[in-house]
């Protein structure tokens, strides 16, 4: 029978528990849910919902078939909305160079006193961000204070249909205002 040397063994153990606990730490990590935490000053517009000015949590819902990001509260507890958007291809390597591993967040502009709409998220390491898809009705809104396309989800769809992304654009508010 043969036996194992004890430093033999010792070394063994070390590189065993020590590819476990690599392993289990970068399971933990954020970027498969691309998980960021994101602090406003004000209040903003995200789809379907708007943001009092504080700390908050966005991750990708399912990150196997990312199309959905989730808003939690500061803690991850409470789920405050959650929204589809697209991929959007704007920035440049100088520009993911000069982010400096922070996330990037681009509005709409809106008028005064109208919190401003989140437009793009660029998560920290991704050339590629993800465009808000918002409710046509809160679209139309905001196309018609920032006077450019807001890029939105059709919620007339029949049942089963699949949702159309569409493009409302700031005349099309303004003609069904003065209706």
């Amino acid at each position: 029978m043969r036996t194992i040397n004890p430093l033999a063994a010792t070394i063994l153990a070390v590189t065993l528990l020590s590819g476990v606990s690599a392993t289990r730490a970068s399971a933990q990590g954020g970027t498969i849910h691309k998980t960021t935490y994101l602090t406003f000053s004000g209040p903003v517009q995200v789809p379907g919902a708007t943001l009092p000015a504080g700390k908050y949590l966005f991750r990708i819902e399912n990150p196997a078939s990312p199309s959905l990001w989730q808003v939690f509260d500061a803690s991850g507890r409470h789920l405050i909305t959650s929204f589809f958007f697209v991929p959007t291809r704007e920035r440049t390597i100088p520009e993911v160079n000069r982010a400096d591993g922070k996330p990037i967040v681009r509005f709409f502009e809106t008028s005064q006193g109208v919190p401003p709409a989140l437009r793009i998220l660029y998560y920290p390491t991704d050339l590629s961000g993800s465009a808000f898809l918002y409710p046509k009705a809160q679209a139309q809104r905001i196309a018609a204070v920032a006077r450019q396309p807001v890029p939105a989800i059709d919620e007339n769809a029949a049942p089963g249909d699949v949702a159309r992304v569409i493009t409302v654009q700031p005349q099309s508010t303004d003609a069904a205002a003065s209706k």
